[in-house]
């Protein structure tokens, strides 16, 4: 009996042993292994945020969408989205200055991943974390000028500005129908990134600085506005004070009228002037222009405007200078 029982307790131990092993290893197992899954997730879920702030600085609403458990509407309708192809398709109405801006202002996008904030089911199948959403102060730079010479100067500008605006948005993510990658929940949440107010605006176009332009020189008559006997065109532009802020680029080109379409004299190369207070040009040819009606101007290519004169051209008959020539002997 003494020999039994001390078999018995013999296993008792070894399963009270056995046990114990248990009770104090798999605890840690199970925390370590969570740990685990919790880090993989946060990887997963982190790796999803930065497609989205990156789809959203590039207003790529289709890489937005992929990212997300479905499509967002209010995105589509607030994405400021520009492709290149906008101004070559005429079938379709071409893009504001308005949204060009915003589209500019959204590449400034960036963001912060709260890691703290970070909540998770126990099978990482849902969570949610904090992220602030930033994108620089447009506002600063409206309040610098009244008027701006396109979107492409408020641009500059705008990078200059170092203060942001930040808005905190708790993003949820979800499991897609794979079952293999995170997505975006609540898509709609992200609209307020662009929230931009720049409809007020304004812009001006570089020969708006134009005050006046005139034609001058020997042979001008400023009163029959007509050149005569002359083989030189020259024409000034006055500018106002905000000319010398800018770097002027154009071309010039001085045509005579035909039929059925005018004839270009000449066309420069690309000019470049910094700074200007005032652009005189001048054209010379080595004989003299022939009679008719010509024009005079500068020409901005990256938005098809130009400013000049028109003018006429009369040369003295060459009878007419004989007989003057005649009668002045006559009289000697």
């Amino acid at each position: 009996m003494r020999k039994r029982l001390i078999s018995i307790i013999l296993v008792l131990a070894n399963v009270i042993s056995l046990a114990s092993c248990s009770m104090f290893d798999t605890p840690v197992s199970s925390k370590e292994t969570k740990e685990t899954k919790v880090s993989g997730v946060k990887e997963e879920v982190f790796d999803t945020i930065e497609k989205i702030g990156n789809a959203l600085a590039d207003c790529n609403l289709e890489k937005f969408t992929d990212n997300c458990v479905a499509p967002s509407r209010e995105m589509e309708r607030k994405m400021p989205v520009v492709t290149a192809d906008d101004d070559k398709d005429f079938t379709k109405p071409r893009i504001t200055n308005e949204r060009r801006l915003m589209n500019l202002i959204a590449t400034t996008i960036t963001y912060k991943i709260d890691e703290y904030s970070f909540k998770g089911g126990i099978w990482g199948s849902k969570c949610s974390v904090d992220v602030t959403f930033s994108y620089k102060d447009y506002r600063k730079v409206k309040m610098q000028k009244k008027e701006f010479m396109g979107p492409a100067e408020f641009n500059t500008l705008l990078r200059e500005i170092d203060d942001t605006v930040d808005n905190r948005f708790t993003l949820e993510f979800v499991k897609d129908e794979s079952g293999k990658h995170f997505v975006l929940a609540n898509p709609d949440v992200l609209v307020p990134v662009y929230d931009y107010n720049v409809s007020d605006v304004k812009y001006f176009k570089l020969f708006d600085m134009v005050k006046k332009c005139y034609m001058t020189g020997e042979g001008w008559d400023p009163k029959t506005e007509t050149y005569k006997d002359t083989n030189t065109f020259t024409i000034v532009f006055e500018l106002d004070e905000r000319a010398p802020e800018y770097v002027w680029t154009y071309i010039y080109a001085v045509a005579l009228e035909t039929q059925p379409e005018w004839t270009y004299i000449h066309i420069s190369k690309t000019i470049i002037d910094e700074n200007p207070t005032e652009i005189k040009i001048t054209y010379t040819q080595e004989e003299n222009f022939k009679d008719g009606f010509y024009c005079f101007f500068i020409y901005d290519q990256s938005i098809k405007q130009l400013v000049g004169m028109e003018f006429n051209v009369k040369n003295t008959p060459a009878d007419a200078v004989t007989g003057t020539t005649e009668s002045t002997a006559e009289t000697t």
